[in-house]
């Protein structure tokens, strides 16, 4: 019983969704109710761009679609929207990281800030391509531009936390 357990812990995308639960329950309590300029805060995206600035586009692209689904499953959102989202979100986080020769803190910084941003404009549009209707106007700028500058002041913790998550754990041979 207990091995499971430590196979289960080894296991990146584990600990991901482990971290990924706790984050959503940030999301949906404080976050929610913290709204600077009337904008809800999105921690759930940043954590979908600092797996991809902490591991690559392709490990970035695969946890940002865990991510994504762990938000779907407490909105109301058709499933599987924001995991697309988050999953691009990831994996543009992860192209943009290799694109820096020597990335720095505020490099890492930089580009969660704008893989947010691009997170929180491709929602609206994903949302109106799904049927939604009324949700994508100028706002959505101005919703970008928050989430995005909030989102670089926590990023460079959220990709040190990502990249932990994230660790291959070493083969013992």
């Amino acid at each position: 019983m207990i091995e499971r357990v430590l196979l289960l812990a080894e296991n990146r995308y584990a600990r991901l969704i482990l971290i990924g639960l706790m984050v959503l329950s940030l999301q949906t309590t404080v976050f929610n109710d913290m709204r600077p300029f009337g904008v809800c805060l999105q921690v759930m995206v940043l954590l979908a761009a600092s797996a991809g600035l902490a591991r690559g586009s392709d490990v970035g692209a695969i946890a940002g679609f865990i991510i994504g689904l762990l938000y779907d499953l407490v909105l109301t959102t058709p499933m599987g929207l924001c995991a697309a989202v988050f999953a691009i979100v990831g994996y543009l986080a992860g192209v943009g990281q290799s694109l820096v020769y020597e990335p720095t803190w505020w490099t890492r910084m930089l580009l969660g800030s704008i893989a947010s941003a691009i997170g929180m404009i491709l929602l609206p549009i994903v949302s109106t391509v799904t049927g939604a209707t009324g949700i994508l106007n100028a706002r959505v700028l101005f919703v970008a531009l928050i989430v995005g500058l909030f989102n670089a002041v926590l990023s460079v913790p959220a990709e040190r936390l990502c990249r932990w998550a994230l660790t291959e754990p070493a083969v013992v041979r």
